[in-house]
């Protein structure tokens, strides 16, 4: 008899909050454009230690990543919020470049963060993209001299966007001049950057910033896991609350409400979800902002066309 009732407890619990109305959606998902533009890109084996700029498959237009003119078309073709890197460097500023090191992208050598922003800026930030295996083909070379920006010209260029920072140097003092930089800034504009990256860096803003928004592979997880087997009773885990969910398109079918439910609540939490789509073309089939799920693209230009095309 007990077993019964339990068993008709569960059911009656389940059939109540099948019953819950759905929640709406605040908004649309919102598009966020990775490293500003850029180019079509093999990334088939690629590991944390590739050098991607020389394995271009074609050059589609003549900006460079992670430079002003890269970031001012991300905006201008229709980006929410730019993706950026950024490195500390040896005179405690913050200098916007994807590498560990400068030998790939660039004609300098040597490790990013020892360098001075002075330095930085006399480099070829064009000078080692290469399409194909092919020797001699540099169509970006001596195009980038000097477009190696410090995050300071891109928030004094764009004083009212979003950006989405990924910060490559780790460390105690990089930390410390992130903290510094940001402590620097007032609140209104401090709330125009989002992180994602390493677990330390995410754990180290959020103790100094508790308000600012953060995300890490780490904090996916747990969100993940825990939403996986109680998203069914419509509880939003704390996890998920107040970050930036960047999610590969496969995961969506694990997910209570995929997708207008599950982006409703979150939304509803302070928290914006995005497919993770930077090394593949732009496709309608995984365009999922109508339905509140961002765009995490590396495609903004084939975003931009096929919204033309269809207006």
């Amino acid at each position: 008899m007990k077993h019964w009732a339990v068993r008709l407890s569960v059911l009656f619990i389940i059939i109540l909050v099948a019953r819950q109305p759905d929640v709406e959606l605040d908004h649309q998902g919102k598009t966020i454009s990775y490293k500003g533009l850029v180019q079509p890109t093999d990334y088939a084996g690629v590991t944390n230690t590739t050098c991607t700029a020389d394995r271009l498959t074609e050059v589609t237009h003549p900006y460079i990543e992670n430079t002003l003119p890269a970031i001012e078309k991300a905006f201008e073709l229709g980006a929410d919020t730019v993706h950026l890197n950024i490195h500390a460097t040896s005179d405690k500023q913050l200098a916007v470049f994807h590498d560990w090191t400068l030998d790939c992208r660039t004609n300098g050598e040597g490790i990013t963060s020892e360098q001075s922003m002075t330095f930085l800026k006399t480099l070829d930030a064009g000078y080692g993209y290469r399409v194909g295996k092919e020797e001699g083909v540099y169509p970006l070379r001596g195009q980038g001299i000097g477009l190696i920006p410090s995050l300071d010209e891109v928030l004094t260029r764009f004083p009212e966007k979003s950006f989405l920072l990924n910060m490559k140097t780790a460390g105690p003092d990089a930390i410390e001049v992130l903290a510094t930089y940001l402590n620097d800034m007032d609140p209104a504009q401090r709330s125009r950057l989002s992180f994602i990256g390493m677990q330390s860096i995410s754990e180290a803003i959020a103790e100094k910033f508790p308000d600012q928004m953060t995300y890490s592979k780490e904090v996916g997880k747990r969100c993940l896991v825990k939403y996986i087997f109680i998203g069914w009773s419509r509880y939003y885990p704390a996890s998920c609350a107040n970050t930036t969910l960047v999610l590969p398109e496969q995961f969506g079918r694990f997910l209570w409400g995929w997708p207008e439910q599950f982006a409703a609540r979150a939304q509803q939490n302070g928290s914006e979800v995005y497919l993770y789509q930077k090394s593949q073309p732009y496709s309608k089939s995984s365009d999922l902002r109508a339905q509140g799920i961002g765009l995490f693209t590396g495609d903004m230009m084939g975003l931009a066309e096929h919204t033309t095309n269809t207006n």
